[in-house]
């Protein structure tokens, strides 16, 4: 996948961008799960890993990478939401076990940091109903 793998440090910024988190059904290899993400171009992704010590923090721990990746997130410009559509309905009909999707208000500091708005609305839908996700702002449609 082209383009940055972590989060994005745009500083001094506000608007809404598309917000996508993916839980699969089984934990990929980090290989594999960055394939299945490929239909998502452009996108900055954050590919979620099990911390080694859950109830313990400890700065040593490294996270196992034969564990493998839960779930992704992805966040970024939209483009094309038909493209987009077309790329959540090919995940969920493969390694998705769910998918949240929408276009969700932000505010980067003048340091980098990003603050997420809340959700004005939650809407689940059943995973065959990709074509009835609108990208309003605000709104997360929970496609299961």
């Amino acid at each position: 996948m082209t383009g940055p793998t972590s989060t994005r440090t745009d500083k001094g910024v506000r608007g809404f961008e598309l917000d996508i988190h993916v839980a699969f059904a089984q934990p990929l290899p980090e290989a594999q799960a960055r394939a299945a993400l490929l239909a998502l171009e452009g996108l900055t992704v954050d590919l979620y890993r099990p911390h080694p010590s859950p109830l313990h923090a400890d700065p040593a721990a490294t996270p196992d990478p034969a564990a493998g990746v839960p779930s992704a997130r992805l966040t970024g410009p939209l483009r094309d939401p038909g493209a987009v559509r077309a790329a959540l309905a090919a995940l969920l009909g493969g390694p998705a076990r769910y998918v949240e999707v929408g276009v969700r208000g932000f505010l980067r500091s003048a340091g980098g940091q990003t603050e997420w708005m809340p959700w004005r609305r939650n809407q689940v839908l059943p995973r065959a109903q990709v074509t009835a996700v609108t990208f309003e702002e605000g709104v997360r449609f929970v496609l299961e």
